[in-house]
């Protein structure tokens, strides 16, 4: 998963711009006057850098359903920069010389306050996640969330509790499941088709190699980093602590890859295996952060078992430590999940499927068996579900519930401990120490953080 393409590319290799600026696609041009505006939905997209970026591409390629009416960014060239570039597609899409119904926002308040904004897609680093999602349910905006969810159990708890109590529509950033191979997979294994599931394996990339000097630098013009920096601690700036690499490492604004890529192939695990409404009750395992010295400190490698309560047991691991177990039945990838039952195994990650027998992936559903919600676009789901009022393939629950297995395995390693016990139901550690549960909580910073401590 390579986040560190520029916007400008990506907007290019994806076809919507030249070097003359944003192209409308050439389905457009025969749609665009069959809808009328008022039947879009219209989104503010706060965080426009990175993933933010890819979203801004999707959801114009949905340009009949949705309209993008604000980009918020604290990157002053970034949100100027791509708010000028969706004026320009817009413009060309409805024929007009210049178009200006997108606006660029410092801050997210601003935006929350438009009575006009129906949904916001949140793609922050991950320390803003659950306070932008709480003032946007607050305000009654539906909510397209990237992973991970938050930095703390209890923040996705209490998002949850808001969400529902809003009624509003809430998709979860773990695209895999709008993808047909993942649920054929989880279907596979739903319906024990390789046998009734024993065990499972997920993997994926944990950070290590990653280096950054703890530096101070000069706090660039255009850009409001006390703003960034939000809920988290204040730190002398630098240029890496702002960085992808940085927002994903430091562990003022994340708990690591072990949540950031965890996210993908532990959601297809939980989704397979009917456990979007809890998580493992056992946690057993080792781990290492980046050495000493580096500005990254987040977990970067780690080996943990899970069991749940139904039996299955669940081996979470990093990049650098499975290739060796990944290589004694089938070819490698740097990611995936793979269902292991009494009669073979199937195996998933975002190039292909592969299974133990080529037979379970020719597999014919009868009636009565197990069939998933099928999404084969993760942004046109949830805009789906605002305008009929349906759920979406990635709902608030099973983000609490996959964000939470991330979590317990920092927790874990971040203990000393060489077990962890959790019950799913009450959502609490069992028989942990003082130490131990205060790695369940996190301090925020005033006035920034102050949602996070209702």
């Amino acid at each position: 998963m390579n986040e560190n393409i520029s916007r400008r590319n990506f907007l290019r290799n994806a076809g919507l711009i030249t070097a003359g600026g944003l192209v409308v696609p050439s389905f457009l041009h025969s749609c665009a006057k069959k809808s009328s505006p008022n039947d879009k939905i219209n989104i503010a997209m706060i965080g426009v850098g990175g993933r933010g970026s890819n979203h801004v591409v999707y959801m114009l390629e949905l340009a009949q359903q949705v309209q993008i009416v604000a980009v918020c960014d604290p990157f002053e060239n970034r949100r100027n920069d791509t708010a000028r570039k969706i004026n320009e597609f817009y413009a060309k899409q409805k024929g007009l010389a210049t178009y200006d119904g997108c606006v660029a926002y410092n801050n997210y308040q601003d935006v929350l306050a438009r009575k006009d904004v129906d949904a916001v897609l949140i793609a922050t680093p991950d320390h803003w996640h659950v306070a932008i999602a709480l003032a946007a349910a607050q305000a009654g905006k539906h909510i397209y969330l990237e992973k991970p969810l938050g930095l703390t159990i209890q923040d996705g708890q209490k998002l949850r509790k808001l969400v529902q109590e809003k009624g509003i529509a809430f998709q979860y950033g773990t695209q895999q499941r709008s993808d047909s191979k993942f649920r054929l997979a989880a279907e596979l294994a739903r319906n024990e088709v390789m046998g009734k599931v024993e065990r499972i394996d997920v993997w994926c990339a944990g950070g290590k190699g990653n280096n950054a000097p703890v530096i101070t630098e000069p706090n660039p013009a255009g850009f409001d980093y006390e703003l960034w920096q939000g809920p988290a601690m204040e730190r002398p700036y630098s240029n890496a602590r702002v960085s992808n690499l940085g927002a994903w490492h430091i562990y003022d604004y994340a708990i690591g890859f072990v949540a950031g890529w965890g996210a993908h192939p532990l959601d297809i695990a939980q989704w397979g295996n009917n456990s979007d409404d809890t998580s493992p009750v056992e946690y057993t395992g080792t781990g290492s952060f980046f050495e000493a010295g580096n500005l990254y400190d987040t977990l970067n490698s780690w080996d943990i078992h899970t069991n749940y309560a139904n039996g299955v047991q669940m081996h979470f691991f990093s990049e650098d430590l499975c290739r060796p177990v990944i290589e004694t039945y089938r070819a490698y990838n740097d990611h995936g999940t793979t269902f292991f039952g009494s009669k073979g195994w199937v195996s998933v990650d975002r190039n292909g499927i592969q299974a133990s027998d080529p037979e379970i992936l020719k597999h014919t559903f009868a009636d009565g068996e197990t069939r998933l919600p099928v999404s084969d676009n993760h942004a046109k789901n949830f805009l789906d579900a605002i305008k009929n009022n349906t759920p979406t393939v990635s709902p608030i629950e099973s983000a609490v519930r996959s964000d939470t297995i991330s979590h317990l395995c920092n927790i874990l390693v971040r203990s000393g401990k060489t077990s962890l016990k959790w019950d799913p139901a009450t959502e609490t550690l069992i028989d942990a120490d003082e130490h131990t549960k205060s790695l369940l909580s996190r301090a925020s910073r005033s006035p920034y953080g102050d949602i996070l401590k209702g």
